[in-house]
């Protein structure tokens, strides 16, 4: 399991004093190896090989700030309801599985069957965000946060899970982590490395507002324009 703690106190030290969206990085909950280890996959792909350096930098930006939206909106969402004390309804098991390590490969997925047993608790927008995924290039479940404590992965509104989640067993997890992959998705050399590239891009350029979707263009009919960013605004 990779323990992110090393890694956000270099990005911290490595990061701009003040930068809003370093501090959100860095924060408990925030997915960030997840993010890494997407943007670590990216190389492996070929719409990403064929993109121009300078593009492909504004792609992570634009994939690093739709997590953050993401993040901002459900951690908001959570703490609203706690601050409600608002119970959630019982839909079924609220804790995972005894077999389930938090490695969190299960979520790594771009989007998922929109099925709810309680749809009402959670906003209309998300079973679309749930549904479509955040955008092209993401991964992971827009729902994935980070369990710094143990360095593994959690469902952030786990309680309220789509139908597909509650059916995934034992024998799919046995699939996933016995998958070959990347070496260095595993590598937290590779992983920290990673981390302080999108951090140098961060320093250099601050991060726009970004909606939890986007309509992204064909692959091969992209050029750098299309990635460019606004410059002016932190998250």
């Amino acid at each position: 399991m990779f323990d992110s703690n090393r890694l956000k106190r270099s990005l911290k030290r490595n990061g701009t004093a003040g930068n809003g969206a370093v501090r959100i990085l860095c924060a408990p909950g925030f997915p960030l190896y997840f993010t890494l280890r997407n943007l670590g996959w990216l190389k492996h792909e070929k719409w990403w090989k064929t993109l121009p350096v300078r593009a492909r930098g504004l792609c992570a930006l634009r994939m690093v700030s739709q997590r953050i939206s993401m993040f901002n909106e459900v951690k908001n969402w959570r703490e609203d309801r706690e601050a409600a004390q608002t119970p959630f309804p019982d839909p079924g098991n609220m804790k995972a599985p005894g077999y389930c390590n938090k490695c969190g490969l299960c979520c790594e997925v771009a989007s998922g069957m929109p099925d709810f047993p309680s749809p009402e608790a959670l906003p209309a927008r998300w079973r679309e965000v749930f549904a479509d995924g955040l955008g092209e290039g993401h991964r992971f479940c827009a729902f994935l946060w980070e369990d710094n404590g143990s360095g593994g992965g959690f469902c952030s509104i786990y309680p309220l899970r789509s139908n597909p989640c509650r059916l995934f067993g034992s024998e799919e997890c046995d699939f996933f982590r016995k998958s070959a992959e990347p070496a260095e998705l595993s590598s937290g050399r590779k992983i920290l490395l990673m981390g302080r590239w999108v951090i140098k891009l961060i320093n250099a350029r601050k991060l726009p507002r970004a909606s939890a979707r986007t309509t992204a263009k064909p692959a091969s009919s992209r050029n750098v324009s299309d990635y460019d960013l606004s410059p002016t605004i932190y998250l």
